[in-house]
């Protein structure tokens, strides 16, 4: 039996961004591209399935609530903005390159958009390596897993990805 998540959006394009990212990042290591390997590859994979899903997407989208810093500098972005399914949702996308990975600014900026926009969601991506990703330790936010994590595990290349929604309080 399918779950809620699994069929009702966001939840069906959040498991399939799991699913994607899991399989692509295993095919690019197999082209030996893992020197090019950081949260920026996961971009273009992640705008191709929520677009193909019929979301319209904003990447790099300015945080609400944190105006562009006095004397020069860029104002802080969101990852991605979606829209679309009758949903508005953030969210932040982090390559774990270790089991601990520090949210603490993916925090505030996703209860930053949350807060302007009370009706919309706000998530957290987190990549990495299979041995990394199962056991991964979560500082400095608040978060509930959604869903369940999916890991390609090819013998030589294991990755997985786990997708959180924000906790607020």
């Amino acid at each position: 039996m399918k779950s809620k998540e699994s069929i009702s959006e966001p939840g069906n394009v959040l498991n399939r961004i799991k699913r994607g990212l899991s399989g692509y990042v295993s095919y690019l290591a197999a082209c030996e591209m893992n020197q090019a390997f950081s949260e920026y590859v996961l971009y273009e994979p992640i705008l191709r399935i929520l677009t193909a899903r019929g979301y319209t997407v904003n990447c790099e989208f300015p945080c609400p609530g944190f105006p562009k810093p006095v004397g020069g500098g860029d104002c802080k972005k969101i990852d991605f903005e979606v829209n679309g399914h009758g949903q508005r949702f953030a969210m932040e996308v982090k390559w774990a390159k270790r089991a601990r990975l520090d949210v603490g600014q993916d925090h505030l900026k996703l209860a930053a958009f949350h807060n302007a926009a009370p009706a919309s969601r706000s998530f957290l991506c987190a990549f990495g390596r299979k041995s990394h990703i199962e056991n991964i330790s979560l500082v400095n936010g608040k978060f509930t897993e959604f869903g369940v994590g999916v890991y390609a595990d090819f013998r030589i290349t294991k990755y997985g990805c786990r997708i959180y929604e924000i906790s607020l309080g």
